[in-house]
């Protein structure tokens, strides 16, 4: 009744009233549980996110060598094995990788050689998937007495090339990529780096951040467990024989979704060892320039793109409970964007702007960061004109009809007519 009455007062007096907010997302809301709490099963872990019958003649083709290339012969000379292809069209850029990072990764143990790949959360729950998998052992292609390492695996992703932070369904879940047009083959993935590599949630092995489960990571990735020699698990049983009746009974219950199979890198936190983080971290002497905006690390599947740490003169970037923020980018423009954090959610939480419902997005756990106390984050110091310019492409009012952080730059002119009026209310005040 209250909603009703105040949607009536927004008609009739001269005020700004917020949108109102249906989230939405392309799975079911076990299927978001699942890949939200770090579910993992023999199937690949968020498949449920993956684009059906997605068409890949759309997208960039790749030499035959990047599917079969091995991490023993990546080197220097052949990019380490990396192959990344993108293209774009009027609305959207396709992007092919071979999940191969372009730098070297020594072999991998996630909990030590001689261990299995379940974090303790998984082993109290009663919801460790492969308790005989054991690092270290003949597992299968990507696994050696040394460790996992990558092997190859197809990716292809679908992006806007331009994200609308104006959109009534925002935020929006972070796996999400149908909801934005847009298309993916890889489930978990938040988005991509521009390597190709994919970005992955904040978690990976159950309801609790990759450093709450104690998960070391190598430049921010590591490969996926090595099930591409395990069988799955004995397909159900038939039903029970249902007896005389009018039509057939259930019949045996299809088998249990395959292996996920190999080794695949991909990144969960911020990779530092990448150029775009290089500016920041090789030392003045060295020509970095860390009072400069971060540079461009990826894009998010909603289209905003990814930058590394710092804004602009070195500054903490002042992001919403998402993890993105209006302000400047590198190239000087305003935008809606999100920045690479030492801290959950790492990358993103929510396809953004967070407007306070962040936690409206998260299913089973909750990443959400604080945020900066408005509905609305935007970069202080940031110019308005810009700003509202940007704006305009979609909704000129959006922005009054939200709360938003105080980021205007006070001058010594402003401060002083601040102290006026607030001598002013305070003699009115006195007489009144």
């Amino acid at each position: 009744m209250l909603t009703s009455v105040a949607a009536v007062l927004c008609l009739l007096v001269a005020v700004q009233c917020k949108p109102a907010y249906v989230f939405r997302t392309s799975v079911s809301d076990e299927a978001m549980n699942k890949c939200h709490r770090g579910h993992r099963d023999w199937s690949p872990r968020c498949h449920e996110y993956s684009t059906k019958n997605l068409d890949k003649t759309k997208y960039p083709a790749l030499p035959a060598n990047c599917s079969t290339v091995e991490w023993k012969y990546a080197n220097s000379t052949n990019n380490w094995g990396n192959c990344f292809a993108m293209t774009t069209d009027e609305e959207y850029r396709y992007i092919s990788s071979n999940n191969v990072p372009d730098y070297y990764v020594n072999p991998y143990c996630p909990l030590g050689i001689g261990f299995g790949y379940c974090v303790q959360a998984e082993i109290e729950g009663g919801t460790c998937m492969f308790p005989n998998l054991t690092c270290g052992e003949d597992n299968g292609p990507g696994s050696a007495a040394f460790g996992d390492f990558w092997v190859p695996a197809e990716g292809h992703y679908k992006i806007p090339l331009v994200g609308n932070p104006t959109r009534s369904d925002r935020p929006g879940d972070m796996y999400d990529a149908e909801t934005v047009g847009g298309e993916k083959n890889i489930g978990p993935s938040t988005g991509v780096a521009i390597n190709g590599v994919g970005i992955q949630g904040p978690n990976d092995a159950g309801d609790v951040s990759i450093d709450e489960a104690g998960i070391q990571l190598t430049c921010g990735g590591h490969v996926t467990p090595p099930l591409g020699n395990m069988p799955p698990p004995d397909p159900p049983s038939p039903g029970p024989d249902p007896g005389p009746g009018p039509g057939p009974g259930p019949g045996p219950k299809p088998p249990a979704p395959g292996p996920a199979g190999p080794p695949m890198y991909h990144y969960h936190k911020s990779p530092e060892c990448q150029k775009p983080f290089l500016n920041a971290s090789v030392g003045v002497e060295h020509g970095a320039k860390p009072y400069l905006h971060g540079k461009l690390l990826g894009w998010a599947m909603d289209g905003f793109k990814i930058f590394s740490y710092q804004d602009v003169g070195g500054a903490a970037p002042v992001v919403d409970q998402c993890g993105g923020h209006f302000g400047p980018i590198d190239t000087g423009e305003v935008e809606y964007h999100y920045h690479s954090r030492t801290i959950t959610p790492y990358h993103l939480a929510c396809q953004g702007p967070s407007l306070g419902r962040c936690a409206e997005t998260q299913k089973g756990t909750n990443f959400c960061h604080p945020g900066c106390g408005a509905d609305i984050c935007v970069q202080p110091g940031t110019d308005e004109t810009k700003l509202r310019a940007y704006l305009a492409q979609w909704d000129p009012t959006w922005m009054d009809k939200y709360t938003v952080n105080d980021y205007k730059i006070k001058t010594e002119e402003t401060t002083a007519s601040s102290i006026i009026e607030m001598a002013i209310d305070k003699l009115l005040d006195y007489f009144s």
